[in-house]
C-alpha cells in the first residue's frame, strides 16, 4: 500500500496564494487537521494528498508512517485517476 501525495502544488492549493477559501476558512481546516494529526486531500482529486500539506506539515501520521516506510507515492492527479 502506498501513501499517495500530488506530484506538485494545484494552482488553488490551500497553502498557495490562490485558494479557494477564506483566510478564516484556512486557519479553521488548518486547526482540524493539526488536531487531528491528520493529512488534507487535494481539492482537485479524491484520495490523494495535497503537496502543499506534505511540504508544510508532513502530512499528518499517515504521511510520517509512510515515510518512515518508504510508501509515500508522488502522483499527478491524472495518474491518479487512471489507477481506479
Amino acid at each position: 500500500m502506498t501513501f499517495k501525495v500530488m506530484l506538485e502544488r494545484c494552482d488553488q492549493c490551500l497553502f498557495g496564494p490562490d485558494k479557494i477559501v477564506s483566510n478564516a476558512r484556512r486557519s479553521q481546516i488548518l486547526r482540524e487537521i493539526r488536531a487531528k494529526d491528520n493529512h488534507f486531500i487535494c481539492h482537485k482529486t479524491k484520495d490523494v494528498a495535497c503537496r502543499g500539506d506534505f511540504d508544510q506539515n508532513g502530512c499528518g501520521q499517515m504521511g510520517r508512517i509512510a515515510g518512515r516506510l518508504g510508501a509515500i507515492a508522488f502522483v499527478t492527479a491524472l495518474s491518479s485517476e487512471q489507477e481506479k
